[in-house]
């Protein structure tokens, strides 16, 4: 199996990917340390306040569509220019809605004019976002180089304006304009490289015929973004709101700022899950077309990679966290140092759950991810507002692990469709060592 040419060109394809991860890991890693000592603990809380309202509206700006765009340009390449000419039309005009709608809760929620100017600037890059539409094309072709290449001269080129930030001593405001900027050049960059291989966005023919197809395939899957993002970000959201009025707003801003830095380094640990189940997708999609037995051993395995990847993460991630943390950012964020380690039991899910994707869009069970993530996204605000008070940031942590391990794991059990792939889970985890047996 290793040496056949499908196997070597996806391992290329991998190879590629993990690069590209890798080096923007390092990056962020780096920039990420500077800029946070830089600005200290209620900036930056400030800063991710901002980045939590526009990362849980995000999923505006693609509809719900990505995972359906990328399935149908491996199943029907033969639509491509109609696809992406469509995609792009949607992105576009969710681009334009994302940022009516967070004006508007800003707005409603009386933030600061500050605060506001954060919020929009952050929110404004969004309108870039359409570009997503050119990386899952050269995804659907194997062609990971071409992608890994256009985002890691993007994140340089990103990563050296934050340096110069940090060196000029600028305030606050530019650092969101930085994730402007980020967006701006991964646009046109990647408009270049397609251009580049040959192609031509004037060749991209967008209907509402197919418009009206991908959203009514991807209207539940954007709910399900809403919702997930919800899981993901409105813990941040939620320990300033509530926590401004006990101890002050500058104490929450610290609370935020302390709870983002472990937040950020969680999200680092997520970059291989990431990376596999986008090398593993087409071969998975594939495989559901061919043969089923193949494709739930594709799946199972997939979900035996995302345990061992868990496993060689957490446990040192548990017992190294606080005074990593101190040694990277100062003895300011040790607080954050011990978050991180309560974050590592968290992991396991957050694994499962990206490699869960494959299953989910090949069988087109996204009214079932609806459900179970507006589900998790319930339990995870009420535990919010039930142990934030006391609990504070821990609170948090716990209220997102227990409601991931409801909405990823345990309501797999209650359909008849989606049993299947509790056992697959199950089975992954609990045989992770027969790894070998991939196909």
């Amino acid at each position: 199996m290793f040496r056949t040419e499908g196997f070597q060109k996806y391992l290329k394809n991998f190879s590629w990917l993990f690069a590209d991860r890798v080096l923007r890991l390092v990056l962020i890693l780096v920039t990420t340390i500077f800029v946070t000592r830089y600005l200290g603990a209620e900036q930056i809380g400030q800063l991710n306040y901002a980045l939590a309202i526009v990362s849980i509206a995000m999923v505006i700006s693609s509809m719900g569509a990505n995972e359906v765009i990328a399935r149908d340009l491996v199943r029907h390449p033969e639509r491509q220019d109609e696809l992406m000419g469509s995609a792009f039309m949607i992105k576009l005009v969710g681009g334009i809605v994302l940022n009516i709608v967070v004006f508007l809760f800003a707005v409603i929620d009386e933030v600061d004019p500050y605060m506001l100017l954060l919020i929009m600037v952050t929110a404004s890059g969004e309108l870039f976002r359409w570009s997503t539409v050119i990386e899952y094309f050269f995804l659907s072709r194997v062609q990971g180089r071409i992608s890994a290449q256009v985002n890691i001269f993007g994140a340089v080129l990103g990563a050296a304006y934050k340096l110069l930030l940090v060196y000029w001593e600028a305030p606050l405001i530019w650092f969101a304009w930085a994730y402007l900027l980020e967006l701006v050049v991964y646009a046109v960059v990647s408009y270049l490289a397609y251009r580049m291989q040959g192609y031509h966005v004037r060749n991209w023919k967008p209907s509402w015929r197919m418009a009206r197809y991908l959203l009514n395939q991807s209207w539940p899957m954007l709910i399900y973004g809403f919702a997930l993002q919800a899981q993901l970000k409105i813990d941040q959201v939620m320990i300033f709101d509530i926590l401004k009025g006990p101890i002050g707003e500058q104490a929450a801003n610290v609370e935020v700022g302390q709870y983002s830095v472990a937040v950020k380094m969680v999200e680092a640990m997520a970059f291989l899950p990431v990376i596999l189940q986008l090398a593993l997708a087409p071969a998975i999609a594939r495989a559901r077309m061919q043969d089923v037995t193949l494709y739930r051993q594709r799946v199972t395995n997939q979900y035996r990679l995302m345990f061992i990847l868990y496993v060689f993460t957490s446990l040192p991630l548990y017992f190294l966290a606080e005074p990593l943390i101190t040694w990277l950012y100062g003895e300011e964020f040790r607080v954050a140092g011990q978050l991180l380690a309560v974050f590592a039991v968290r992991l396991v899910f957050s694994y499962i759950g990206i490699a869960k994707g494959s299953f989910i869009t090949n069988e087109g069970l996204f009214k079932f991810s609806l459900i179970t993530a507006v589900i998790g996204a319930v339990i995870n605000i009420v535990l919010n507002w039930l142990l934030i008070p006391t609990m504070r940031s821990d609170g948090a942590i716990w209220a997102t692990l227990i409601s991931f391990f409801v909405s990823v794991y345990l309501a797999d059990l209650f359909t008849a469709r989606t049993r299947v792939n509790f056992r697959m889970m199950t089975e992954g985890m609990f045989t992770f060592w027969k790894i070998g047996s991939v196909k």
